[in-house]
């Protein structure tokens, strides 16, 4: 079970690395929108930079023709290191380029996943990672836990090294419920994460330990017991 970071924020990646167990970071092409046109690149490898080359950075094509799509994927793998996801939408063409990318030894995520159908065929393809979009499969009355339970299946059924990879998320519990259908991987936003985290019960409970600790040792630690 993975946890991946869904931003290209820098401030936000230096954070999540201090304080989460995260396994890499995805970006997309709204994120990416937002920058200096010029600048992608030398971000992306600042996120590189920050993350190092053990984690993953999944970075989508843009392009939309395959003699295209697969330089844009070369021009990214060469740029940015081994550890980089090509992530290709699955479509007809999308499928021709992710077949041709995984047997060249690319790492490929399949992206804008919404029905089963999709995923089978991009894990056929040789993706590696099959993304999910979960709050956009509820939004269209799309069973989004059914699908990963049946994506999740059918690779445990095929031992196949692929992994269900969810993403778009609009709150916590649709990512528990993710993870809770066989998601092996979530990406998500960073705010989502400290929300998970700030529920006043938890603040109370940490707080009732310190005030009962605090009556009988004072402000010592536990150094000095």
């Amino acid at each position: 079970m993975d946890l991946l970071l869904d931003t290209a924020d820098l401030a936000e990646v230096e954070h999540a690395l201090q304080y989460y167990p995260i396994k890499g970071v995805t970006t997309n092409p709204t994120m990416l929108s937002r920058l200096e046109q010029t600048h992608v690149l030398s971000h992306l490898k600042a996120i590189r930079a920050l993350i190092g080359d053990e984690r993953d950075l999944h970075v989508q094509l843009m392009a939309r023709d395959r003699e295209t799509m697969i330089r844009e994927a070369h021009h990214l793998a060469t740029q940015l290191g081994e550890q980089t996801f090509i992530a290709v939408p699955v479509t007809e063409v999308g499928l021709s380029v992710i077949k041709q990318l995984a047997q060249e030894g690319l790492n490929i995520t399949a992206s804008t996943v919404f029905s089963t159908i999709q995923g089978i065929l991009a894990m056929l393809s040789g993706a590696r990672y099959v993304a999910v979009f979960y709050d956009r499969m509820l939004n269209l009355d799309i069973d989004a836990g059914r699908v990963i339970k049946e994506l999740a299946g059918l690779l445990w059924t095929n031992t196949s090294s692929a992994q269900v990879l969810a993403a778009s998320f609009r709150n916590v519990a649709e990512v528990t419920n993710a993870y809770a259908s066989g998601a092996g991987s979530c990406t998500v936003r960073p705010e989502l994460l400290s929300t998970g985290l700030a529920m006043p019960s938890i603040k109370k409970a940490v707080q009732d330990f310190a005030d009962d600790w605090k009556k009988v040792y004072g402000d010592k630690t536990l150094l000095e017991l």
